[in-house]
């Protein structure tokens, strides 16, 4: 238990922060092989992947990718305007193909973004399922603490029931 503070921090860095085991190892002051087999011990990565994978992790990079498309959108609107003052006509019809293109691709990432958030739900069915599983394990591992917590299990599946239902 000497290095309990130190596996759980190890996993933090690892899995809520991507870190990989050499940069932990000189963080925590732990070898590396130590970290490789909390790692391996703990399924570590096959977590990180899970959680990288994500509906959440998912719709904040396409709404980066939206925003980097929204930013490079608005500086080639700013280049067409430039262009017609000029009366350049070649690069006014270089920048609205690449415009069109823009929109397209913002588009397509809008779609893909509707997409991931459809299959992301959840049924009321599985909700309950998983809450039921989670509040056996509870009662389970602290029966004081699943005693203690009736009352926010109630009022939980209450609001998820009006939520989902």
């Amino acid at each position: 238990m000497a290095k309990e503070k130190e596996r759980k921090t190890a996993y933090i860095l690892f899995v809520n922060e991507g870190k990989n085991r050499k940069e932990i190892s000189q963080l925590l002051g732990v070898s590396e092989h130590t970290v490789g087999a909390w790692v391996d011990k703990f399924e570590w990565t096959k977590e990180r992947a899970a959680r990288n994978a994500s509906p959440t992790k998912r719709i904040e990079n396409v709404k980066a990718i939206l925003a980097e498309l929204g930013e490079q959108r608005l500086d080639l609107s700013r280049q067409l305007k430039e262009a017609e003052t000029e009366g350049d006509a070649e690069r006014v019809n270089d920048i609205r193909t690449q415009i069109e293109k823009k929109d397209l691709a913002v588009a397509n990432w809008n779609k893909h973004l509707m997409t991931i958030d459809k299959d992301s739900k959840i049924s009321l069915a599985n909700y309950l399922h998983v809450m039921e599983s989670i509040f056996y394990a509870m009662r389970l591992f602290d029966t004081k603490l699943y005693m203690q917590t009736i009352e926010f299990q109630e009022y939980h599946l209450h609001q998820k029931t009006i939520e989902l239902g």
